[in-house]
């Protein structure tokens, strides 16, 4: 298994700082970064493309001309510039009536073989987010024709806010054969993304990496907190 860290562009004394203790790293191509000055880290890179927080919705037909398409052309440049074979796109949330799970679809599948669309949690700021049940996932996946990016967090807070218990939904995911993978710890009561380091939550970690392919590749994503994040690593590397 190799095990990533999650940077942005501006991250790059931190990286450099960690790069020893990681197999990878996956940049969020955030417009106008300079992308070229990461490769001096020397590791594999993934990238995310921007998302909510940035504007960005692939499930709004009004935005597709504008920051949706500035957002994956960005990524793709990023990966361009950093070799990488994989890119996560998020599929949406419903901001407004315009939204569909349709647009997404429309919108994501225009996109090269490199993106992979990763599962949402029940809600977050805007809206409903689309993809976060298997259905939908199954729906997105087959009718795009990308892989699967599954974020262990996300499928826990989904199960959790529709009274199932986690372990069987995300098994369920694993059906979908996701070939990249996010972690972190969360609260499941809370019901929300809190990106907490690994074993600062009450998910059962141990059972999500026993899930992983031999070889896969999986994303922390918690905090640039140096001694907790090396932590993180350690904590993942022991329980191989």
């Amino acid at each position: 298994m190799q095990i990533g860290i999650k940077i942005y562009p501006e991250d790059l004394n931190y990286a450099r700082r960690i790069a020893k203790y990681c197999d990878f790293f996956e940049v969020t191509a955030i417009p106008r970064s300079n992308f070229r000055a990461l490769k001096v880290i020397k590791r594999p890179f993934t990238v995310h493309a921007i998302h909510s927080q940035w504007g960005f919705n692939a499930a709004d037909p009004e935005k597709k001309d504008t920051i949706n398409r500035a957002g994956v052309e960005t990524a793709a440049r990023a990966a361009d510039i950093l070799g990488a074979d994989t890119i996560v796109v998020h599929p949406g949330y419903l901001e407004n009536g315009s939204c569909s799970i349709k647009h997404a679809i429309s919108f994501i599948k225009r996109l090269d073989s490199r993106f992979v669309v990763e599962n949402m949690p029940a809600l977050g700021p805007g809206g409903r987010r689309i993809g976060g049940c298997f259905a939908e996932m199954r729906r997105i996946l087959k009718e795009t024709g990308k892989g699967m990016c599954l974020d262990f967090p996300h499928a826990a807070e989904y199960a959790h806010y529709h009274g199932m218990y986690y372990i069987p939904f995300i098994k369920r995911l694993m059906t979908l054969k996701p070939r990249y993978f996010h972690i972190s710890d969360t609260r499941i009561q809370n019901r929300k993304d809190l990106h907490l380091h690994l074993k600062e939550g009450n998910l059962r970690l141990w059972y999500f990496e026993k899930l992983i392919p031999k070889g896969g590749r999986l994303l922390i994503e918690t905090a640039h907190e140096f001694r907790k994040q090396h932590r993180d690593i350690e904590f993942l590397r022991e329980n191989e």
